[in-house]
């Protein structure tokens, strides 16, 4: 009789378990279809997913066609190209980062980052969705994402860095007295620049008549032949018609080091002399025209608290870069296997379903073990009578 119990409340137990899980599922983590979590290749430590290659994949094929046509993949030379894209995009600083990650004991979906992150979800599906779950997946759909995916670029770009700046203090690994730190800022790895954004995306003219205005102004300011001419030139580009950044009203300019800004943006202000302005500069967001300034010695002064933080990047991306250096692409046999032209689809939802399906399954299986345990119950009390 004891025993029967027991067994009755361990398939209780069980059954109450799975449809916490369901429960838990559909307040929190959309979980996507199983396919999602298979890794397709390594890049050093730093294994790639399939969602992952998903992701990259269709946008790609869907940037190929808009801009060849709907029979672009039909290309043999296009076909290449999506190859070559996807397969090279993850060896890339992101992924050193996250290896960087790992030695420091840090995992981007797990501890204080997950955390984080997690509110982060909370906030933006509130906000962005009105709180609605099936609206967020609609839209995780539509982008060819999932939740996990999700996740892990706010993990990454959000707090990966910081945390892992945090361990190097704890360390000792940086640099971190006055006297140091203003050499930091006053040596080369340190830059400040004003420019000038045309937002490509704006419905106020067509991706051709933004890039002419882009091009319009550059030559514009470039065509002055001194520093202050140039200088003069820019500010009143920067109050003119075109420019749609206003984030720096009074034209302190940015100060920024390696890793914070746009790749393409950090590149061309690096190169730039002081007073050197940039050609056009393409960004997924539009167009921007920079120049090197000088630096202020009275901002750096009144601002050195919040420069001496970014002071520590430096340190950080130099270990990315050596990081990064050290690392290449392995593809998995899954991997191999896949034509990129034709992806098996993500549910990004289909995960949630299966663990209902298995609940459900699990609950009819533990009400025919409740009913098996009970006949034999009852058949060795009439055999004892």
């Amino acid at each position: 009789m004891k025993k029967m119990f027991r067994i009755l409340a361990l398939v209780l137990a069980l059954c109450l378990l799975m449809l916490s899980l369901v429960s838990c599922a559909g307040k929190g983590t959309v979980y996507a279809s199983p396919r999602a979590s298979r890794v397709v290749a390594t890049v050093g430590d730093v294994e790639i997913l399939y969602e992952e290659l998903y992701f990259m994949a269709m946008n790609y094929i869907a940037e190929l066609k808009q801009t060849h046509g709907e029979n672009a993949l039909q290309d043999q030379a296009l076909r290449a190209e999506l190859d070559r894209f996807v397969w090279e995009s993850f060896v890339c600083r992101e992924n050193a980062l996250i290896s960087l990650g790992y030695e420091y004991g840090l995992d981007v979906f797990e501890g204080d980052i997950a955390e984080s992150v997690q509110q982060e979800i909370e906030s933006m599906l509130e906000n962005n969705f009105g709180g609605d779950r099936e609206a967020y997946v609609e839209a995780l759909a539509s982008q060819y994402m999932t939740d996990h995916y999700v996740r892990r670029f706010f993990a990454v770009e959000e707090e990966l860095a910081n945390a892992i700046v945090l361990e190097m203090l704890y360390r000792g690994e940086v640099q971190s007295s006055d006297a140091q730190v203003l050499a930091t800022l006053r040596g080369e790895s340190f830059v400040r620049t004003v420019h000038v954004f045309i937002d490509k995306n704006s419905a106020a003219y067509t991706k051709e008549q933004h890039r002419a205005h882009a091009v319009e102004v550059q030559a514009s300011i470039a065509a002055a032949t001194t520093d202050d001419a140039r200088f003069a030139a820019m500010n009143e580009a920067i109050g003119g018609k075109y420019n749609q950044d206003f984030s720096d009203p009074l034209g302190k300019g940015y100060y920024f080091t390696y890793g914070e800004m746009d790749k393409a943006y950090e590149e061309a202000a690096f190169a730039l002399a002081e007073y050197g302005v940039s050609d056009v500069v393409e960004t997924e967001d539009g167009y921007f025209i920079i120049m090197r300034l000088p630096k202020d010695e009275a901002y750096i002064t009144s601002n050195f608290e919040m420069l001496k933080s970014k002071s520590y990047f430096v340190v950080l991306n130099q270990k990315v870069d050596q990081k990064l250096a050290t690392m290449s692409l392995t593809k998995t046999k899954f991997g191999q296997s896949l034509d990129l032209t034709a992806l098996p689809e993500i549910d990004p939802d289909g995960g949630n379903l299966l663990l209902t399906w298995s609940a459900v399954a699990l609950v009819a299986v533990a009400g025919g073990v409740v009913m098996l345990v009970v006949f034999r119950y009852r058949s060795r009390q009439k055999k004892s009578n």
